[in-house]
């Protein structure tokens, strides 16, 4: 799909050109070509991996043959298939956005939550104006209610992605504000709207997806929003531990170990 015209995909599918072409349109994409640039940026990711120095084989073989090590080997594997497909250009971008945005809005469903939750957390501590919603959220409503061009929405989604989480965006969308979405495809519903899409792979050995990935990326995308607020991030955060230490909110004090 990546590198064959649509005549030839057409011949090997044994089906007529049209019908891909079609296909396409019905993705939301903007035909073959689009298809085309999508699957290229998703194999470029996977070609950057290669001469990788160190080897996973070699950090889990003492694990071989047990399901847990299977399971920390995907992990491994999504983790350097997602920081070898990320553009530099693409995540700058995405923290623009979250620097500049009047409020952010962070919207995730199911078992994905928990990284929303994470996100805004410590995104809260950086800059004022975070918004948490979940799927499930009854007061997401007049929230979103609130939603204006110069606000940002981000959107957690991964397989068997929340319905909610897609009615999110398009109303973001709607409202001319911007989305940026940390999602496993181009191609997913959110990924083919928003206007920043952060790949992160997330399939794992067993039932449930693997979340270390799209970890990953929002604590990169924290530590981008902290180097380019400054100043005014580190007051922040410096105001919120200080809090933190007077209510005597951790066992551990800063500096302790």
């Amino acid at each position: 799909m990546a590198f064959s015209t649509v005549d030839q995909m057409a011949a090997q599918l044994n089906v007529n050109p049209s019908t891909i072409v079609r296909f396409t349109y019905r993705l939301g994409l903007d035909g073959f070509p689009d298809l085309q640039e999508r699957m290229r940026e998703l194999l470029r990711g996977q070609l950057a991996r290669t001469g990788d120095p160190i080897s996973e084989s070699h950090v889990a073989s003492h694990l071989e043959g047990t399901s847990f090590g299977a399971s920390l080997s995907r992990d491994w594997q999504n983790l350097h298939h997602t920081i070898a497909g990320l553009d530099a250009a693409v995540f700058a971008r995405a923290v623009n956005i979250l620097s500049r945005a009047r409020r952010i809005y962070v919207v995730a469903g199911f078992s994905t939550f928990p990284i929303a939750s994470y996100f805004a957390t410590i995104l809260d501590r950086l800059r004022s104006d975070i918004s948490l919603l979940a799927s499930n959220d009854a007061f997401a409503t007049p929230r979103l209610v609130e939603m204006k061009a110069e606000d940002c929405l981000v959107a957690f989604t991964f397989p068997r992605y929340a319905s909610a989480t897609h009615r999110m965006v398009v109303w973001a969308k709607e409202n001319k504000a911007k989305v940026v979405a940390v999602t496993d495809s181009p191609i997913s519903a959110v990924g083919q709207i928003a206007d920043v899409v952060l790949l992160a792979a997330s399939a794992g050995p067993g039932m449930q997806n693997s979340l270390v990935a799209p970890l990953a990326v929002a604590n990169a995308l924290l530590n981008g929003v902290a180097a380019a607020k400054g100043t005014s991030a580190l007051e922040r955060y410096g105001r919120h531990d200080h809090l933190m230490k007077r209510w005597d909110a951790f066992l551990l004090k800063l500096g302790e170990r």
